[in-house]
């Protein structure tokens, strides 16, 4: 259920990307493996239920859950998926590339891996978009890394509901509220080893 927390509450978006990513980080070995085989089984779960073929994912960094495997038995099957590509500039711009089993990997500036020499697909033609975040609150608000990747990427496709947005998190790493700002862009959905679960408008 949407919260409504005061404003005072509130911590401010750079301390709370220091503690989550802390607690995130923190996680035992066998709990994160246990953790992130359960979201990709949840994930599949919602693939099918939506009878999702195309679908725009993320390469895991700083400890975000790894569902990697979950990717690989896409691919196996059929299934379109792509990567994000970062413009090489400052101008925090970033592009979804095609990812095939024979794809080159190769890491970017932050040490992601990004595919190497494939075409880029709008997002618009995807009909799920797999995202990662710091943090999440009941609203589906997104806490990220703080460069607006995703947000200037879906500023266009803000009320549309193709293709739908779904976080990937752990469970530890729900707040009660963020503060929301005039460019962020809400999740339709979040994927934790708990389940696929919906969010309430603001």
């Amino acid at each position: 259920m949407c919260q409504n927390t005061s404003q005072s509450s509130i911590k401010s978006k750079p301390f709370l990307r220091r503690e989550l990513r802390s607690a995130r980080t923190s996680l035992a070995c066998e709990t994160r493996n246990r953790h992130d085989e359960s979201i990709g089984q949840h994930l599949l779960q919602l693939i099918k239920s939506q009878g999702a073929a195309s679908i725009a994912c993320y390469w895991p960094f700083n400890g975000e859950p790894d569902i990697t495997p979950i990717y690989q038995r896409l691919l196996t099957h059929g299934h379109m998926l792509a990567l994000p590509v970062i413009s090489t500039n400052d101008q925090h711009e970033m592009q979804f590339h095609v990812w095939r089993k024979d794809t080159n990997l190769v890491k970017n500036r932050y040490g992601i891996f990004e595919p190497l020499n494939t075409s880029s697909l709008p997002l618009s033609s995807f009909d799920l978009l797999i995202i990662p975040l710091v943090g999440y609150d009941s609203c589906g608000n997104r806490l990220g890394m703080g460069a607006g990747y995703y947000d200037r990427c879906l500023e266009s496709m803000r009320d549309l509901p193709v293709p739908l947005r779904v976080g990937i998190a752990y469970s530890l790493q729900e707040i009660d509220r963020l503060e929301k700002n005039n460019w962020d862009i809400p999740l339709h959905g979040l994927v934790n080893e708990r389940g696929w679960f919906t969010f309430t408008s603001q």
